[in-house]
């Protein structure tokens, strides 16, 4: 395709055209008219040839153009070296063609001089084509003092295709896409360009860019979302430690490696002691302050192959792997509680303490749950030991532990199945001898008929909080069977009857309103009922215990403190509690007469429930010298296998009968 002309028909550079032709072909004619002479001759017969032909040609020249034979013609220059290009009539239909097509259409001169431009070149820059004929491209090219015609060329000088910006008449730049084919005519090198407007293709390119990037950026927030949900699934919100599940994954994956590897995996379960105490004492915002620097402190101590885990309260895991030994796994979880300790979490001078629990796997040995299991035995194991120390789980603590998990399936059914009963222990009075209560103890009894001791079974029920539905239905019994007392003891002799509170029995937050009713529905006067706390359970005298213990007083309730001087009993306690009664330990109880040391103990602590208004009541008196030198020390009442064992409820009666 030849492409686009050097000239056309329309137009007024057409006309300067033929206006220059015109002025060229007349002063060509004028100079061959001075070859003549004055009388019209030549001098030369063959010049006046020549110059009638010249003359002949510029007539047929211009009658051609008048009758619309030739288009135009653009002479290049005058003197011997000029040259017409013309166009016929037979390439009108292609003129046409690129004067009416889509894209812009301009010839270009070998310096730079656009020489034609169609109609739609005229529109992309928003001018006239008698602005745009005659002047350099560049002027019309952003940048265009840097672009050059010999970059339209090509490396081969068969053409090239560039991306230009064209300037329209306002400055504004409209893409192109530039077609670019050399054409010599009869030596003089042109160049023909297309100009496709690439403006409508970079819109859309660009609302492709924009959907492209929203689309980027809506998976980019659906990304972090899930990432965020994967965490959140994954992870505990408030120390963003590793959950119990991720925990979980972590351990099998752990013991499938050490399965190939036979190498170590050690579990080890760290749970904080006494942290309830701060959350109660300080706030729920102190106890999260300190459960986060716990997290710190524990990623602090570890390799960073291990994995710390928060599986809920003050209850932390730690994932150890490629460990030695046991004795390594010892180091670890040690390491674990000096950091512990030396911390100061909330900055109050308060130190956290905690217990660790170890099981340690063998080649892959067991699973992750059963880990957790045998780790959380440990640990158990470690606080009912005092606390503050490392337990490793050995055969011998899981025999203990299937022991107790018996144990508790044992206690459990008794329970649901109401098998809970009370068997008595007669309370004397030192002075006379004569019984004045009982004490109410808890025994279970088996379907053979056979009674199984508290021995069995009240560990199980502290630890696994079962000792409040037990403690309910001891007491519910023991009020029952004291209700009807009064109809086989003299009428001026009123017996009393004692049961045992735990300190899990606080928890609920409505244990006076308890008493009451069982106290109504047994229809037993509340000075009758006598509630004993153990001086563990008074360990921690938080408020809502304390106001529980005056609504229970206020019923007319009396309360005593159990097993004094083996506890956490103090001076403070006695002052605070609303206490109605001491009982001495027997194991100082048992000294009397053999142990000086026990002997004064005995004697103190009758000589301060003395001097505070309380009664005092020896436990465990088995001898007769015991109980004679508990009536010379002024002891108020005793209890122990020398006035009886634990009686059940049908030998009370006759208990009763033989009492003086």
């Amino acid at each position: 395709m030849p492409g686009p002309f050097p000239a056309s028909s329309t137009g007024a550079p057409v006309a300067r055209s033929l206006t220059t032709t015109a002025r060229s072909t007349t002063t060509t004619v004028e100079a061959e008219e001075d070859r003549f002479d004055d009388a019209g001759r030549s001098p030369d017969p063959s010049s006046w040839s020549e110059a009638l032909v010249r003359m002949s040609e510029a007539e047929d020249t211009l009658r051609a153009i008048a009758a619309g034979e030739v288009d135009a013609f653009v002479v290049s220059g005058a003197g011997p070296g000029h040259r017409v290009f013309t166009l016929s009539t037979a390439d009108r239909p292609y003129r046409m063609f690129v004067e009416n097509m889509r894209d812009g259409a301009a010839t270009l001169s070998s310096t730079g001089l656009i020489l034609y431009a169609n109609r739609r070149l005229a529109e992309l820059l928003t001018r006239s084509r008698e602005q745009i004929v005659g002047s350099p491209l560049t002027m019309f090219l952003a940048g265009g003092s840097a672009i050059g015609p010999h970059l339209f060329r090509g490396a081969d000088g068969r053409g090239a295709t560039l991306e230009l910006d064209l300037l329209d008449a306002e400055g504004v730049a409209v893409p192109v896409l530039v077609g670019a084919s050399p054409l010599d005519v009869e030596g003089d090198q042109l160049t023909c360009l297309t100009f496709s407007d690439l403006s409508a293709q970079r819109e859309q390119d660009r609302l492709i860019s924009d959907l492209s990037l929203a689309q980027t950026q809506r998976m980019d927030e659906l990304q972090d979302a899930q990432a965020a949900l994967t965490k959140q699934a994954t992870h505990d919100a408030l120390t963003g430690l590793p959950n119990r599940a991720l925990l979980v994954d972590r351990i099998d994956q752990a013991l499938a490696r050490s399965t190939r590897s036979g190498a170590n995996t050690a579990v080890l379960f760290v749970d904080l002691d006494r942290f309830k105490q701060i959350n109660d004492t300080r706030g729920h915002a102190a106890g999260d302050l300190a459960l986060r620097r716990v997290a710190d402190q524990l990623v602090s101590v570890l390799r960073p192959m291990d994995t710390v885990a928060r599986i809920g309260g003050d209850e932390f895991v730690v994932l150890a792997t490629d460990v030695d030994s046991r004795i390594h796994a010892v180091d670890i979880g040690t390491r674990l509680l000096e950091e512990l300790c030396s911390a100061d979490p909330i900055g109050d001078g308060e130190h956290v303490a905690a217990s660790v629990g170890i099981s340690v796997s063998v080649a892959g040995r067991g699973s992750a749950e059963a880990l957790l299991h045998e780790a959380d035995t440990a640990m158990y194991e470690a606080k009912s030991l005092g606390g503050g120390r490392v337990e490793v789980f050995d055969v011998a603590l899981g025999r203990q532990v299937r022991r107790r998990s018996a144990a508790r399936r044992m206690l459990q059914s008794a329970i649901d199945e109401r098998r809970i009963v009370a068997f008595y222990q007669p309370l004397v009075d030192v002075s006379t001898a004569r019984i004045v209560g009982f004490e109410a103890l808890a025994r279970i009894a088996e379907h053979d008929g056979s009674i199984v001791p508290p021995s069995a079974f009240i560990s199980v029920a502290e630890d696994t909080g079962l000792v409040v539905q037990l403690g309910a239905q001891v007491l519910q019994i023991a009020c029952a069977q004291a209700g009807g007392w009064p109809s086989i003891a003299p009428d001026e002799h009123r017996l009393t009857i004692a049961v045992n509170l735990s300190s899990r029995q606080f928890e609920p937050g409505d244990l006076a309103t308890f008493v009451r009713t069982t106290l109504e529905q047994a229809e037993l006067a509340p000075e009758c009922l006598h509630l004993e706390l153990t001086e563990t359970a008074i360990i921690d005298l938080r408020p809502d215990i304390l106001e529980q213990l005056g609504q229970i007083r206020d019923l007319g309730v009396e309360l005593g403190l159990d097993d004094f001087g083996t506890g956490y009993a103090s001076l403070t306690h006695l002052r605070r509690l609303p206490l109605s009664f001491v009982k001495v330990d027997q194991s100082f109880v048992q000294g009397l007469g053999t142990n000086e040391e026990d002997e004064r103990i005995v004697a103190a602590v009758i000589d301060l429930a003395s001097n505070l208004g309380m009664r005092s009541i020896a436990e465990g008196v088995e001898t007769t010298g015991q109980f004679e030198r508990l009536r010379d020390l002024g002891c108020d009442q005793a209890q122990g296998y020398l006035f009886a064992r634990p009686l059940p409820s049908g030998d009370v009666a006759a208990a009763i009968e033989r009492s003086p």
